[in-house]
Order: C-alpha cells, then structure tokens, then sequence
C-alpha cells in the first residue's frame, strides 16, 4: 500500500523539525471539541498580538484611520514588504542549520513576494501620474458626481424660495464658465500634485 502524499508543511517539519503548538496549549489531554477550541483561541491571541490587540489587518488600519483607499492599499503594501522580513528571517535560520534546499525555496518565496509588492507600488505610481494624484476628470464618474452636487444646489435654491429664473440663470451662468473645466482641472491637480512632491 502507497504512503500517504506529504503536504509542503509535513515534508518541512520532517526535513527541519518543528516546534508543535499541541505542546504550547496541551490538547493531548484534552477533548476533540476543546483542543480544537483551544487552538483556535492560541491562534486568535498570537493573530491580536502581531496587530497590537487588533483583531485583524483591517481592524488594525480602522484604529489607525487608514480608511480611505490609498492608505488601505499603502498599509497593505507595508504588511506585504512585513512578510519579506519573515521569509528572510526563516531562510536565514534555514542556512544556519544547513538546509541549503530550504533556504533557497523560501528566498526564492521571498523574491515573489517582493515583486507584488514592486508592482502594487508601481499601479499606484501610474495612477497617480495619469489621473493626478487618483482624479481622472475624464473618468464617466466625474459626470455622476457633478449631476449630484449640481441637483444639491438646485434643491437648495428651492428651500431658500429662489423663483425658477433665478435658478435657470444661475445654471446657465454656471454651464457658461465650466465649458473647459476638465482642462482647468487638470492643471490644478497636476499643480498639487508638484506641490506635494516638492513638500
């Protein structure tokens, strides 16, 4: 009868031993149910201890206010350059222990790992560099949000009891003086985005 295929991890705990989390939380002695709560639990505390009490990455980037979508990416990206240390930080007690194998597995791991965070950085960078710092005013939705604040303003032209002329010239006015405002705003993100470079 043909043995059992071996996982990654069961052929690496073979090849360098390991240190079993049953010996840190004892379920030899204890029921099905509970060991598997036990571990579980083990699991949940080491997870709130690399995140500083946090439950989770995205706990973690709430409390620290990172909730709009460029901090969440930029947090990530850092979590991801994060996991490098730990790849490099197993490679390197891999060749103290002379697993040349290992060694060159996990660094070759590591290398991957590097490379998304490379290209994440780089997406951010094109964005950035075409839509000026992540506004495109070419983008369709830039016709939603002017269509909503413009029916905004129209609704509260109507609670302050403006008569429809003075709304309709108001509209006419203003379509008159954003006949190149996609132009206009390009430079003004383009300047800011030199400014903020240069702070």
């Amino acid at each position: 009868m043909q043995a059992k295929n071996k996982n990654e991890f069961d052929q690496a705990d073979e090849d360098g031993g390991s240190y079993p989390v049953t010996a840190v939380i004892d379920v030899d002695n204890l029921p099905e149910v509970e060991a598997v709560s036990g571990l579980m639990k083990f699991r949940g505390d080491l997870i709130r201890q690399y995140h500083n009490g946090a439950m989770s990455l995205l706990e973690r980037m709430d409390r620290g206010g990172q909730n709009n979508t460029e901090q969440m990416v930029m947090e990530m990206v850092r979590e991801v350059i994060r996991e490098t240390d730990h790849l490099l930080g197993n490679e390197l007690v891999a060749t103290q222990n002379g697993n040349i194998r290992d060694a060159s597995v996990i660094s070759g791991k590591r290398a991957e790992v590097l490379q998304t965070a490379i290209k994440a950085v780089q997406a951010k960078q094109l964005m950035e560099k075409e839509g000026g710092i992540g506004v495109d005013p070419d983008s369709p939705s830039m016709g939603v949000v002017f269509k909503f604040f413009l029916y905004k303003v129209k609704i509260v032209f109507q609670n302050m009891g403006f008569d429809s002329e003075l709304s309709d010239t108001f509209f006419r006015m203003y379509k008159d003086e954003m006949k190149d405002w996609r132009k206009e705003l390009k430079a003004d993100l383009e300047d800011q985005q030199q400014t903020g470079s240069e702070n």
